[in-house]
């Protein structure tokens, strides 16, 4: 029986444990690469699907405002009462209603409001409406008039302002 001999491996080990530290230190790399890329894509997630949500959702909503409803009146010109010469009051109005179906009465009452409003602007004096006073007051008279129901039956108007959008005394 003969006997084979092997050639010596000299850094036989040397070099199959460089190997498979190689080895490990891939799979190590890409463990922590795969852990790297979930954080990101947990963190990423979060911060988008976050996006249209306020950060204290906790806090009470605001309440809603409802819209504003103004009907506007066109322009009146009326002669003042005056004992020293004629003057005249040029004025514009729009009033702030409460809702839909105030706005609908007065734009279809419309001649009705605007005979109102001109009977009580001809009963004025040019000095009662100089001072701020004297116009609050005619916007209170003015929405006393214009709050009184148009017919029998029908509810009044709810008039929640009348706004001057000008005022011009001569």
């Amino acid at each position: 029986m003969a006997k084979t001999s092997s050639p010596p491996q000299t850094g036989g080990n040397a070099g199959g444990s460089a190997n498979k530290r190689g080895r490990l230190m891939l799979i190590g790399g890409g463990i922590v690469a795969v852990l790297a890329l979930g954080a990101g894509g947990f963190v990423l997630g979060n911060v988008l699907g976050n996006r249209g949500t306020p950060a204290h959702a906790a806090a009470p909503a605001a309440p809603v405002v409802p819209a504003p409803i103004f009907v506007p009146l066109d322009a009146f010109t009326v002669n003042l009462k005056s004992e020293e010469s004629e003057r005249f009051l040029h004025t514009g109005l729009s009033l702030k209603v409460a809702d839909a179906e105030s706005q609908a009465r007065l734009q279809q009452y419309q001649p009705e409001a605007r005979s109102r409003v001109l009977l009580l602007l001809s009963a004025c004096k040019p000095e009662d409406l100089q001072t701020v006073e004297g116009k609050q007051k005619l916007a209170e008279d003015v929405k006393k008039a214009l709050t009184q129901p148009f017919a029998a039956g029908l509810p009044p108007q709810k008039i929640n302002d009348v706004l001057f959008t000008s005022f011009v005394v001569q």
